[in-house]
């Protein structure tokens, strides 16, 4: 998942340009970018998305949007790997544009705090001067939280990318972990954000803050 303005898409292409099997790209369908692109099914429970037979590739990367609710993203994505056990979760990366920071929109740390709820490692993209300072108030935030999400301020080039997608996870949320390994606590139906009222509403939700935000 990216901020506006990350461009996430590009930097992954970037990173893995010299794979000898280059990934997939999926996009969410009304993003215009890749005619390779994911779409919810009808009723919102699974994500639906064809691979050509000619692809051979084994690594794919699901852009999700940042103006769909998560949790509702997070769930689908639970739902389809129950169907498909041809699919293994690697990480769950969040590009974040650090301009952004110099001009949050309403409510950016309820949204950041729900989004690295499930992250495995947080990508500060295009810092500046102005922006450090910024970073490290929200590195440290996280640190004092003791979340184990890993976080690279990414440079124009050498980045660790080795260690930024391995697929070792990172994140608070245990929703992506086999259900026999962990507490019932842990299971996607009583996750913070994923938890359900009897309304069907969710019990704590992600805003979204992107819909009217313009990046200056």
């Amino acid at each position: 998942m990216d901020t506006p303005g990350a461009n996430a898409s590009q930097i992954l292409k970037d990173a893995t340009r010299e794979d000898i099997l280059p990934p997939i790209f999926l996009f969410p369908e009304d993003s215009h970018v890749n005619p390779q692109s994911w779409k919810f099914s009808d009723d919102k429970k699974y994500l639906e998305f064809c691979i050509a037979p000619s692809d051979n590739s084994t690594e794919i990367f699901l852009l999700l949007s940042n103006q769909i609710c998560l949790a509702t993203q997070i769930d689908a994505i639970l739902q389809t790997m129950e169907q498909r056990n041809d699919l293994i979760m690697g990480r769950l990366i969040l590009f974040l544009y650090s301009p952004i920071l110099l001009d949050p929109p309403a409510n950016f740390l309820n949204w950041l705090d729900g989004v690295t709820h499930f992250t495995d490692v947080l990508l500060f993209v295009s810092r500046s001067n102005d922006t450090s300072a910024l970073i490290k108030d929200i590195q440290d935030r996280y640190q004092n939280m003791h979340y184990p999400m890993e976080n690279y301020i990414l440079a124009q080039k050498n980045n660790s990318w080795s260690r930024i997608l391995d697929p070792t996870p990172r994140r608070i949320s245990h929703v992506f972990d086999s259900p026999e390994l962990v507490e019932p606590e842990n299971l996607p139906e009583n996750d913070r954000y994923l938890a359900l009222l009897p309304t069907g509403e969710r019990k704590r939700t992600i805003p979204l803050i992107f819909d009217s935000h313009k990046i200056m």
